[in-house]
This record gives C-alpha cells, sequence and structure tokens, in this order.
C-alpha cells in the first residue's frame, strides 16, 4: 500500500512516498483480516523545497508550478492508492462534518467538484488542499485528508474542575501523540488497545497524555489548555500567581490584547534562556547559567507531569514516550529517563513526526480499520464507494523498517 504525502506550510512545500505494509509476521498469519490495531512497517521517501520564486503567484501558490514541481519530484515513485494531506474540517452550524475528525475520502471522480467548489468547513491548510486536489486529480486516485485535532474526548473525570459548569477541555498534540503511544505498544510486546502508554510532546508547545485500551485517558493539554514547559510555552501557574499576573497588567505585564501569544508564544525555554531553538540550547547548556537552571525546570515539570498522568491508569504504564523536538536534547532525555524509567521502559523519538503520523492514519483508513467519511455526503451511498472507503489489504514493496526514532 503507497501513499503520496502532502503538506504546505507558509514557507516549505513537504512530499513523502509512504509504503506502508503489515509486518512478515503479520502478512504470513493464517488470518486474512488483521487485527485494527496491527502493527504496520512504514518506510518513507521524503522531498522538501521553499515555497518562494516561481511557485509563488503573488501571495498565494501557483498551482500549476507547484503541482509541476511534485510530478517531477514524483517521477519515478510508484504510484499510489491515494494521495494524503493534513486538512481541518469545522462546520460550525453542526451539519454533516459536526464531531467529525475522522480521514474524508473524495473519489477521483468527485476531485474536479472539490476543486471548483472546496467542501464548506475546509479551514485549515487550504493551500496544500487545493495542491493535493489537483494532484490526485492528475493522478486519477483518491485523495484522503487527515484531520489534526487538538482535542479528543477524554472521560468526565479527567475534565471536571470543581467548579460546577466549568470543564477543561484540553488540547493537545493528538495525532502524533497517539501514533507515538501506539509504536511505543508495539515495542514492549502488547497491541495499543491492549497497553498502558504514557506520551510526552516537547516542543514549542508541550502536552502530556495518558493512555489505556487504545484511548485517552487524560492530559495535560497544551498551551492555554495546560502542560509543562516548552520552548515557547509557559509551564503550570498556580491560581494566586495568576491573580498576580492579571493584576499586574497595568505595570507592564502582558497586555491583555496579546494574553495568548504571552503564554503559548513568549514564555518558556526561550523566555528564561534568550535561546530560540534546541540547537541553541544544547550549544549553550555548559557555559550558560540561565540554560542550566532552565533545564532543569523543565526537566522537573516534565517528570511531575508525566506521573501525574500515570495515575489515570489502573496499573504501572507499560511504556513512557519522550518525543517532539525538544526530544533532541540528549542530556536532558537522560536526566528525564534517569527519573521516569522506574516507572516503565522510557522512549526517545525525537522529533516533530507529521508525515509518519498522517501516512499512519491512511493507512489505517485504507485498511478499514478507522473511520472514513466520503465526500460529497451523497457519494456515500453510492454502490462500491463503502467498500472502495473500507479499503482492502494492499500489498507493495515490502519494507522491513517502520517508524523509529532514537529510542
Amino acid at each position: 500500500m503507497r501513499v503520496y504525502v502532502l503538506s504546505v506550510s507558509s514557507s516549505r512545500l513537504k512530499v513523502a512516498l509512504a509504503e506502508l505494509n503489515l509486518p512478515e509476521t503479520e502478512a504470513a498469519a493464517e488470518s486474512s483480516l488483521p487485527a485494527p490495531d496491527s502493527r504496520l512497517d512504514l518506510a518513507l521517501t521524503r522531498s522538501d523545497f521553499p515555497a518562494e520564486g516561481e511557485l509563488l503567484d503573488g501571495t498565494g501558490l501557483n498551482l500549476d508550478r507547484a503541482l509541476a514541481c511534485l510530478q517531477q519530484t514524483a517521477a519515478d515513485w510508484p504510484r499510489p492508492d491515494a494521495v494524503v494531506t493534513l486538512a481541518q474540517w469545522d462546520d460550525p452550524a453542526g451539519g454533516h462534518w459536526a464531531g467529525r475528525p475522522q480521514v474524508i475520502r473524495i473519489e477521483p471522480e468527485h476531485l474536479a467538484l472539490a476543486g471548483q467548489d472546496l467542501p464548506t468547513g475546509a479551514v485549515l491548510g487550504i493551500r496544500g488542499l487545493r495542491l493535493a486536489i489537483a494532484w490526485a486529480q492528475a493522478l486519477a486516485v483518491p485523495l484522503l485528508t487527515v484531520p489534526l485535532p487538538q482535542s479528543t474526548e477524554l472521560p468526565a473525570e479527567a475534565r471536571e474542575t470543581g467548579i460546577p459548569g466549568l470543564k477543561r477541555d484540553p488540547r493537545f498534540h493528538v495525532l502524533n501523540s497517539e501514533m507515538a503511544a501506539r509504536e511505543a505498544a508495539f515495542d514492549v510486546g502488547k497491541r495499543f488497545s491492549e497497553a498502558a502508554v504514557v506520551t510526552a510532546h516537547l516542543g514549542s508547545t508541550s502536552s502530556v497524555t495518558a493512555y489505556r485500551g487504545g484511548r485517552p485517558v487524560g492530559s495535560t493539554g497544551s498551551g492555554l489548555s495546560g502542560g509543562p514547559m516548552g520552548l515557547r510555552q509557559a509551564g503550570p501557574v498556580p491560581p494566586a500567581t495568576l491573580q498576580q499576573l492579571i493584576q499586574g497588567g497595568e505595570q507592564g505585564w502582558p497586555p491583555r490584547h496579546a494574553w495568548t501569544e504571552f503564554w503559548t508564544g513568549e514564555g518558556g525555554l526561550r523566555a528564561l534562556t534568550g535561546y530560540s531553538t534546541v540547537h541553541e540550547l544544547m550549544a549553550a547548556e555548559e557555559t550558560d547559567p540561565r540554560v542550566q537552571a532552565a533545564a532543569a525546570a523543565f526537566v522537573h515539570q516534565v517528570a511531575c507531569a508525566v506521573g501525574q498522568q500515570a495515575g489515570a491508569l489502573t496499573a504501572r504504564p507499560d511504556a513512557i514516550v519522550l518525543t517532539g523536538p525538544l526530544a533532541r536534547w540528549d542530556s536532558v532525555m537522560g536526566r528525564l529517563e534517569a527519573r521516569l524509567s522506574w516507572m516503565a521502559p522510557v522512549f526517545v523519538v525525537p522529533g516533530d513526526p507529521e508525515f509518519e503520523a498522517v501516512a499512519h492514519a491512511a493507512g489505517r483508513a485504507l485498511l478499514g480499520w478507522s473511520p472514513v467519511t466520503v465526500w460529497p455526503p451523497e457519494a456515500a451511498a453510492a454502490p462500491g464507494v463503502a467498500a472502495g472507503a473500507a479499503g482492502a489489504h494492499h500489498t507493495g514493496h515490502h519494507s522491513d523498517s517502520h517508524y523509529t526514532g532514537s529510542r
């Protein structure tokens, strides 16, 4: 099974050939219907280039030139089963798309309509979505859009605040955290649906989430929702300190109109040290006492958050995962592993595995392991579409490598 994965940001155009297969042990099993939480091996071939120069038309993306660039890049790649991109669907009127964070599938015969009049609610990654539609249309293959959810339903006890009528709705790194937890479960010999895993995503914003039985059962949230310190995110602030912050607004504390930017963009390790990247922090760690003090605070907050979320489980966790851009900070990850390894094996997966997470989500959708919504809605009832959306097990070039970081 092969998919082309496309991501368009404000500065870069990224593309990858993702080849997904069941491991040989699973593929050789007597059962022709592997369990929905079986592992998928993933091999990626990546390419990316700046979204500038001839790729731009004024302030927007020149679709014809960008498409030609993609076609040239993928000229030697095998034909895909689908093109995949990130796109968030949001229907404020509570219509067909409301409450549907799953993969959306558009068949080749509907791509022209989608390109002319994008479905109402496609509000995230609109430039990438237009380009993905054009690419899938040129290849005559389905388009899959994978959501980038920031929140998901947690148990009632994980949302209670103790203030009547006020519930927590923690936003966290749903897609990346779940994939890291799923892979860690396999690494300790369990299926995701059988495992208890705590995942810490550590980046510009940070979150720690507990998974049990394949579902999140607790999360610190990230950004304004909570979470430990990140590169640009402030850590936990008690109510008394928060009150001082608010009351101090007229004396130079964050202006009220820029509260979000202050909390999630001007705090954290950057505010404490003056350094903007993990590489700068690593380079200055031995000589700059500001970095040393900030690193100690960061380790403390992350370790405490992992312990807190482990309390949402009914047993000792099977694995703990430290992932995200800040997981590249080897000395800090070593200190965290020393603090946490008494609870469970600790896996360090550096980087922001967006492509891997999107490819896995698409593969699971194509295999019928996760829900798929067909667009346009009336096409869902068309003969053969439901079966196509559910997918069948495709076989392609097998790769023995699966998503791995520095473990």
